[in-house]
């Protein structure tokens, strides 16, 4: 608006006879300087309107005309009376020239403020039906990332983030039953034939029988134990007991119960540890590290060494075997819920596909991270690190509490 009502004005200015742009030009340039104006110049008469008096600057009487306000407006204080008509012709041509820019501005403001409208509020739409969509249930919703605001178009692609975690997590919730349920059906099937079998007098209830139903009762316990574990591990529930631990002990406990299981397979089972002091759940532990172990043997073809070391605050144990190995694109799989790299695998020779998972979720509650990596033998090395002891510092009340993680 400023802008026009300057055009409007010099437009209006611009229509002005010579002279009295000349005098309007000189009359501002006094007034800048301070000066006295200069005496306006004389109009040529127009029809109504009488010429200025020779030598007074007054315009002759107007016989229709009196003193004092002319047609109901008062005359134009700081021009001569000549100049008034005209002064008063020019400042109605810029009042309609401002007030033809006015209705031009706020037409032009109506249409910006609906475009920008518009603009800001058909993303916010598209958001808002997205939204209405996973609410009911359609998880693959997704908010398309249209142009405008940065604000906006960053609330869509966090949309779609929380939308794309939340369909990922229903595959794996529906991937997850259907494996415990996969898992749960064998022994429970098998279970239930030997009954029937037993029942109908097919076999002889003798040991053997008992034994091989009590193995898949054992098989059902440690399943169930082990979905227990994880589900309280990803709750952040897991009741830990902390205490000073070595787990150069553990580990040389866990190899002397395995032993014999490692000589029936003809695979030699080492350990090379140095004392490496902890402050954690003595059975988690050694539960971890009974993972790991029989995960080696399981799929070892002669030797399988456990190392345990400690420096740079962390207490480290490596289980390497000379088995077929992991490709490295798979090191992170393989601690996923019921992961067996080979399918054919039986739930005999390759596990539920559970011990690792279990590995990598208690290594996280003790504040440490399990890995898998290319052994030394040639075949799988998995590592576990764990904080370490600091001496003066853990203890009873210096370090854990059960926090009923």
């Amino acid at each position: 608006m400023f802008l026009f009502s300057n055009l409007a004005v010099q437009r209006e200015v611009a229509r002005l006879p010579p002279e009295v742009q000349a005098y309007l030009r000189e009359r501002q340039a006094a007034e800048r300087r301070g000066e006295e104006p200069p005496p306006p110049p004389p109009l040529p008469s127009r029809a109504g309107v009488p010429a200025p008096a020779p030598g007074t600057g007054e315009a002759a009487p107007d016989p229709g005309a009196v003193d004092g306000p002319v047609r109901g407006r008062t005359r134009t204080a700081g021009l001569p009376a000549a100049l008034n008509p005209r002064n008063r012709s020019f400042v109605r041509d810029v009042q309609g020239s401002l007030v033809e820019g006015g209705l031009v501005a706020a037409g032009l403001a109506a249409l910006l403020s609906l475009w920008l409208a518009r603009r800001v509020a058909r993303p916010l739409g598209a958001v808002t039906a997205a939204t209405t969509r996973l609410a009911a249930g359609d998880l693959s919703a997704r908010a398309p990332l249209l142009r405008g605001d940065r604000e906006v178009a960053e609330l869509a692609r966090t949309f779609n983030e929380m939308a794309g975690n939340l369909e990922a997590l229903e595959r794996e919730r529906r991937q997850a039953i259907a494996d415990i349920a996969h898992e749960l059906r064998t022994p429970i099937a098998i279970i239930q034939a030997r009954l029937d079998a037993l029942e109908d007098g097919i076999y002889p209830l003798e040991a053997g029988q008992i034994a091989l139903l009590s193995g898949q009762v054992q098989l059902l316990t440690r399943l169930v134990g082990d979905l227990r574990t994880l589900t309280l591990a990803d709750a952040g529930k897991l009741g830990l007991h902390p205490q000073p631990v070595d787990l150069a002990e553990i580990a040389a406990q866990v190899v002397r119960d395995l032993s014999d299981r490692a000589a029936a397979q003809g695979i030699e089972l080492r350990l090379s540890a140095r004392p490496a002091p902890l402050l954690a759940d003595r059975d988690r532990v050694r539960q971890v590290t009974a993972n790991l172990v029989d995960n080696a043997l399981r799929h070892a073809h002669r030797r399988v060494e456990l190392q345990v070391d400690s420096g740079g605050g962390q207490a480290v144990l490596h289980v390497d075997d000379d088995g077929p190995g992991i490709p490295e694109p798979l090191r992170r799989a393989v601690f996923a819920r019921f992961t067996r790299l080979d399918e054919s695998r039986t739930r005999d020779t390759g596990g539920s596909g559970l011990g690792l998972a279990i590995v990598k979720a208690l290594a996280g509650a003790h504040g440490g991270q399990a890995s898998a990596a290319a052994s030394p033998l040639g075949g799988a090395r998995f590592s576990v690190f764990l904080p370490a002891s600091r001496s003066g510092r853990d203890g009873p009340d210096g370090g854990w509490a059960d926090s009923g993680r």
